[in-house]
């Protein structure tokens, strides 16, 4: 067992949630779901370049135009993104092909909480 020396009231409260134990009424997240990055040239390019600033769901969630996706990974090179110009545009393209307007829209993962107990 770990022991932690905490002085004053506050420390006190707060002595259980340094332990490592869930306060009541809490509940852990799960893991976002994974996306299956469909294959195609500019796959790599999203994995390696994008991923390390975006979540999956926010980038496949878009449902942008060929002219809106340019656009798009433009302002993220400005923003600092390491892309190339030749790989700038495999990069638009690839996602104005799997995500854009005539696609489906992005099913948001569920979360099912356990009932509130009652008090």
């Amino acid at each position: 067992m770990r022991e932690v020396v905490l002085a004053g009231l506050a420390s006190v409260a707060l002595a259980p949630l340094l332990l490592g134990a869930t306060p009541p009424g809490s509940f852990t997240s799960p893991p976002p779901p994974t996306v299956a990055w469909p294959a195609g040239p500019g796959r790599d390019l999203v994995t390696t370049r994008c991923l390390f600033c975006h979540q999956a769901e926010l980038i496949v969630a878009q449902r942008l135009t060929p002219a809106q996706w340019k656009k798009e990974v433009s302002k993220m090179v400005r923003w600092g993104a390491p892309l190339e110009p030749a790989e700038q545009a495999v990069l638009a393209t690839y996602l104005a092909t799997h995500y854009g307007p005539d696609k489906a829209p992005l099913t948001p993962a569920t979360l099912t909480l356990p009932a509130r107990s009652q008090r």
